[in-house]
């Protein structure tokens, strides 16, 4: 019943929003049923650490027949870090969202994609997983264009039109997959793999669901719609985007690597170094080129999810325990780089770095809130992203990879150039002559924004100097996912 009501309550929310028409009751409505369920995720991790795995069957028909929703560490600790990210940022968004777009529905898609989010980590077959993905990708299009702006237009229809591309290729390998082993449940289909001599009957399903979760993970090379779009919609949009929806489809990868892929690991460690590096390469060369704060930042989100693929390649505990912390780790840091851009750009009117100076003189706080989201994102004790990049080059060398770690390391430091080229250009330059604007200062309105952020910042520090335990956890998941059998046992009882 508790990972039901991690889908119901969200749909809960979206029926009320319907009868609600006061906007106050709306937004304290919102932030309540957050933190609910932001709640009910922490009450998984104690339950899920003491079971190993939960698993509902929907209307008590067994798997793979019924509807299975499946928990285990790795799952919860995704949900947990989405809890934070969706409950800080709809308070951030209390105030960085005009009246209008709160009025005509944020809300209401908000927790449409919450309800996506939810369902996506808790699906225990491929075809409700393509099912919780459509959820999220008909509330993100409306979130994305909503104001009908024509930079938000644009945006969206590139967001749209490579989703919808993204799905196609996605329920093409489950009809192929289906077809081919007749069943969907992710527990049964890794069980009949085991059981087949000849996987290239199954391969080019495999390769059709992969190419799907790789567009949705904006993954080389098919990342071209993220940059393109998620500096279009307010910034509170595009915090839940960058923090939530790419890497609803990296967990995806991981899940189906660990339980579907791994039968044939030479083939897909070798893809999957190859996605990993050029991702990482071509995203942090291409932010390095920017001039738009949003922009350098949603490019640094394909480079950062290169980290992940390929410490996911090493397929070991040790670099899926990195994968997992990593992912964690960008999600926080992310997501708070982009609400500070979000005051930016709320401050200034403009995130142009070149029209951008003096933003620290005029709010010490904000700048402090940046240099600890850009400089985890740079990877710099004692911050979370030291810890995360850490894992990956231990892991990488360990498992006797030493190219693609000095890769990683290579990267890490043009992400520092990137970080440090957005602090002197838009935190402490003087403002340009030409663009020379007052600085206004702190408004108290502007207080919520500042606590959003201000929780975020304070995750981050937290998850850089008290890794250890976290690691741990980390490493637990890791061991799970690698024994796909125990995944198996719990669902299917074999």
């Amino acid at each position: 019943m508790m990972l039901f009501s991690l889908i119901i309550l969200p749909l809960t929310f979206m029926i009320l929003s319907l009868l609600i028409k006061k906007a106050g009751i709306k937004k304290r409505l919102a932030i309540l049923m957050a933190g609910l369920n932001f709640f009910l995720t922490l009450v998984l991790v104690p339950v899920v650490h003491f079971k190993e795995i939960i698993v509902v069957n929907m209307g008590s028909w067994p798997a793979p027949y019924g509807i299975s929703l499946v928990a285990d560490r790795f799952s919860v600790f995704m949900l947990v870090v989405s809890a934070v990210i969706f409950f800080i940022t709809i308070i951030y968004s209390t105030q960085a969202v005009d009246k209008p777009r709160r009025k005509n529905g944020f809300y209401f898609f908000s927790f449409g994609i919450l309800m996506g989010v939810n369902g996506s980590f808790m699906a225990g077959d491929i075809f409700n997983l393509y099912v919780w993905f459509e959820v999220m990708l008909m509330s993100s299009f409306i979130l994305i264009s909503l104001g009908g702006e024509r930079a938000q237009l644009e945006g969206a229809i590139k967001y749209l039109i490579l989703n919808l591309i993204s799905s196609f290729f996605f329920v093409a390998g489950i009809g192929l997959l289906y077809g081919k082993l007749g069943t969907l449940n992710l527990a049964d289909l890794s069980y009949k793999m085991s059981q087949i001599n000849d996987l290239s009957l199954i391969s080019p399903a495999l390769i059709l669901i992969f190419v799907g979760f790789s567009i949705k993970g904006a993954l080389f090379p098919f990342f071209y719609w993220l940059p393109a779009s998620y500096h279009t919609p307010p910034p509170a949009v595009s915090a839940l985007f960058a923090g939530l929806l790419t890497k609803v489809g990296i967990y995806a990868i991981i899940r189906l690597y660990t339980l579907l892929l791994y039968h044939n690991e030479p083939f897909w460690s070798v893809l999957l170094f190859w996605i990993g590096g050029l991702s990482m390469v071509i995203g942090v060369i291409a932010a390095s080129s920017q001039y738009d704060f949003r922009k350098i930042l949603s490019f640094h989100i394909i480079s950062q999810m290169g980290y992940v693929i390929i410490s996911l390649a090493f397929n070991t505990v040790a670099g899926l325990t990195a994968a997992i912390f990593f992912l964690g780790h960008n999600m926080l840091a992310k997501t708070n780089a982009f609400l500070v851009a979000g005051w930016v750009y709320k401050s200034r009117g403009t995130l142009n770095l070149k029209s951008l100076g003096d933003v620290f003189r005029q709010s010490r706080i904000w700048g402090f809130l940046f240099f600890i989201s850009a400089f985890s994102l740079a990877g710099l004790p004692p911050l979370s992203g030291f810890a995360a990049k850490y894992l990956v080059l231990k892991a990488g060398i360990e498992a006797h990879h030493i190219g693609i770690s000095l890769v990683a390391l290579f990267v890490g430091l043009f992400t520092l150039f990137s970080m440090v080229k957005i602090w002197m250009e838009v935190f402490w330059k003087p403002t340009p002559s030409d663009t020379m604007m007052p600085l206004p200062p702190m408004k108290q309105k502007d207080k919520w924004m500042v606590v959003s952020s201000v929780m975020l910042a304070i995750a981050i520090i937290g998850m850089g100097i008290w890794a250890k335990p976290i690691v741990d956890y980390c490493e637990l998941a890791a061991a799970d996912l690698l024994n796909p059998s125990k995944y198996i046992y719990h669902v299917l009882g074999l």
